[in-house]
């Protein structure tokens, strides 16, 4: 008699990154069709060009981080994929559901992330 799958305790956190990669897809990509616009009229008072510069700035600058996220997702998918994923990537330690929960793609724990963000890591 065939075994069943054993049910992956972290599937509901794989579906949720995978939601969040797509919107993110998206968003960037309507960021960067939104930021390549050019002005149909050719007139433009200095104010314009501005506003406009600062515009294709923000939309740019945004997707900068977006895609440092992004990034993180694909990194904790491939964890998921390889049964690493639940587990800090430096210590070893096993990361909090809650953390998870909170940031899925969280590639370290509480005390190692603390670390990370000080420089110490």
């Amino acid at each position: 008699m065939p075994r069943a799958k054993k049910a992956n305790k972290w599937e509901p956190l794989k579906t949720v990154l995978l939601h969040k990669q797509a919107e993110m897809m998206e968003t960037y990509a309507r960021d960067r069709a939104a930021g390549n616009e050019q002005p149909q009229d050719g007139i433009q008072d200095l104010a314009d060009k501005a506003a406009n510069a600062y515009s294709k700035e923000l939309n740019f600058s945004l997707s900068d981080s977006d895609r440092e996220t992004l990034m993180l997702i694909n990194e904790a998918l491939d964890r998921l994929d390889a049964n690493q994923f639940g587990v800090c990537i430096h210590c070893a330690v096993e990361i909090g559901a809650r953390r998870l929960e909170a940031v899925p793609w969280a590639a370290h724990c509480i005390d190692c992330q603390e670390l990370e963000e000080r420089g110490m890591l």
